[in-house]
């Protein structure tokens, strides 16, 4: 048989491989896999959103409440950055424009959310105006006082018209009992601070004694002050009629008057340089007083010794008023009244605080001074109770004096 040839062998084709993909995720089991993830994201965001909170971060985003006032001496409160801290934590932002007490109530005050006047007389011709929603809050007072320098102070002890406050501890005082009706009567008699022999104390000043305040027709502290020489000096008596307050007017113009009725508020001056040549002797309020000490002690390590207070004995407490216009205004008078935070920031600028009686914290006070190693004011309660005249009266008085148009 033959041989069967057999063919060669051609090129070998092996089959193509297939690729089998995973089968896709079901919606299901995706959601599965990204709820794993939710509760460590939870936790983050909810630290950061306590992180914002804590910090008011988020404040920016929550409805904040904008109010314009209008307000006296008492502006600096509102313009302290830890009070508009306060504020803005409580979704409130106030604006202020600076103006007199009387001005705020003898001008229009339509644009404005609430006042602030300095004292009462002021508050009652905004209340007996057309405002039928004003609502008075009273969250803090203070006193009255003669604002001066330690020579000058000692050339008044020296004449028999001051005299160190009781309780004083040292020489170096920083608070004066003043003689109100002996300190009129040395200002009647027109003797001027050379005649009391300043330059004893290495001082100049051939000027009248005086006592200087602010703008009779704008300010407070000057109509308060007004109203004290009137009592003092009919009697301690307050004029019944308009012909008796006429005839006030007329007498103590020249104690009030002597030298010019400077139209700014005269504790700036104060506390410059020039105000020791200029204004020796200056009407203001303790809080404004006691604030500088504060800001003193803070920055320079001390207290300023130089200058010192006189607390006249006819003495007058002052009683701002924060008077709300409208509805949006309640809730920051209800804050100044309420709030412990505001309440302690309020004594920290050197406010008397009321607490919810009615009744002021000096003993509060006097603690916070003494922490801050600033000698504290010692209130005696043996002071002449000075009355002011009723507003009408005393508004007569006011124009009549500073020829208030």
């Amino acid at each position: 048989m033959g041989e069967e040839s057999v063919a060669p062998a051609g090129p070998r084709v092996e089959e193509p491989a297939l690729t089998v993909r995973p089968r896709p995720k079901s919606f299901f089991q995706r959601r599965r896999f990204l709820w794993s993830f939710l509760p460590p994201a939870l936790l983050g965001i909810s630290g950061v959103i306590a992180l914002l909170v804590s910090s008011n971060l988020l404040l920016p985003f929550q409805q904040v409440v904008t109010l314009q006032g209008k307000v006296a001496s008492k502006a600096d409160f509102f313009e302290d950055e830890e009070v508009q801290r306060i504020l803005i934590k409580n979704n409130i932002r106030v604006h202020v424009a600076r103006s007199g007490s009387r001005e705020i109530a003898t001008h229009d005050i339509d644009s404005y959310d609430f006042v602030m006047p300095s004292g009462q007389p002021s508050a009652d011709l905004v209340t007996k105006s057309q405002y039928g929603h004003a609502k008075v809050y009273r969250p803090f007072t203070t006193p009255l006082v003669l604002a001066t320098y330690r020579a000058y102070a000692e050339v008044l002890v020296g004449a028999g018209v001051a005299k160190p406050e009781k309780n004083s501890t040292g020489p170096d005082t920083l608070y004066y009992d003043l003689d109100t009706e002996r300190f009129l009567n040395l200002v009647q008699s027109g003797k001027t601070w050379h005649d009391l022999e300043i330059q004893q104390y290495g001082t100049k000043n051939l000027n009248r004694v005086i006592a200087q305040t602010s703008n009779v027709c704008d300010s407070n502290s000057a109509g308060t002050y007004l109203g004290i020489v009137a009592f003092i000096k009919n009697d301690k008596q307050i004029p019944q009629t308009e012909q008796e307050a006429d005839l006030l007017g007329a007498k103590i113009r020249p104690l009030l008057t002597g030298q010019g009725l400077p139209p700014a508020d005269m504790f700036v001056p104060y506390i410059t340089p020039e105000g020791r040549g200029t204004a020796p002797i200056v009407v203001v309020y303790e809080n404004q007083y006691l604030n500088y000490q504060i800001r003193h002690r803070a920055n320079h390590g001390s207290v300023d010794m130089d200058r010192v207070l006189l607390y006249p004995s006819a003495g007058f407490e002052t009683s701002p008023q924060l008077i709300s216009l409208n509805s949006k205004a309640v809730r920051l008078g209800d804050l100044l009244t309420s709030d412990p935070a505001l309440m302690l920031r309020a004594m920290e600028l050197g406010y008397r605080v009321l607490d919810p009686r009615g009744a002021t914290t000096s003993d509060q006070l006097s603690q916070f001074l003494a922490q801050h190693g600033i000698q504290a004011p010692h209130t005696t309660g043996d002071d002449t109770k000075t009355y002011l005249p009723r507003l009408p009266l005393l508004e007569r008085m006011i124009i009549r004096v500073g020829d208030c148009r």
